[in-house]
């Protein structure tokens, strides 16, 4: 289903609720909390994603690797690194803004890898950026947006 057909369907369900003799003020309150729902529902999958990968870190080791290449191969491009004899992938995408200031081949880094020698995947310093801003500002998101629906149930 396209954007345009998502349009046309909330255009068709207004002007029924109207032509139903609704309120447009009881429709906008109640569009406004649908979306402020929809908008803490994808807030919460976020804080879930970074407690997650908050917690993966626990399971990790560090260890000193050097950075390969850029693998542009698969869905997203990543950071590969080789600790001792293998190659590990980065579990984040790489950095696209600054990538030549940010990665230089050859260069030694530190990394956590998996205890578990199966699993070939790294979190390199930049992934640790990202996962530690992504952690602090969707929850300072969770507490604005509990502010803003407390302020939104205050109006009804």
């Amino acid at each position: 289903m396209g954007i345009l057909e998502v349009v046309f369907a909330v255009v068709i369900i207004i002007v029924l609720l109207i032509l139903f003799g609704i309120p447009p003020a009881t429709i906008l309150t109640v569009a406004s909390a649908v979306l402020l729902g929809l908008v803490a529902l994808a807030m919460v999958l976020f804080v879930l994603f970074f407690i997650i990968t908050d917690i993966t870190l626990l399971f990790r080791r560090r260890v000193t690797g050097t950075f390969l290449r850029i693998d542009d191969t698969n869905r997203f491009d990543h950071a590969v690194y080789r600790v001792g004899d293998a190659e590990y992938d980065c579990i984040f995408p790489a950095e696209s803004f600054g990538r030549r200031r940010i990665y230089h081949e050859g260069e030694a880094c530190t990394l956590l890898i998996s205890r578990n020698p199966k699993r070939r995947s790294v979190y390199d310093r930049h992934s640790l950026i990202t996962i530690l801003i992504g952690t602090v500002s969707s929850v300072v998101f969770i507490v604005l947006l509990r502010a803003a629906a407390l302020f939104l149930i205050s109006l009804i």
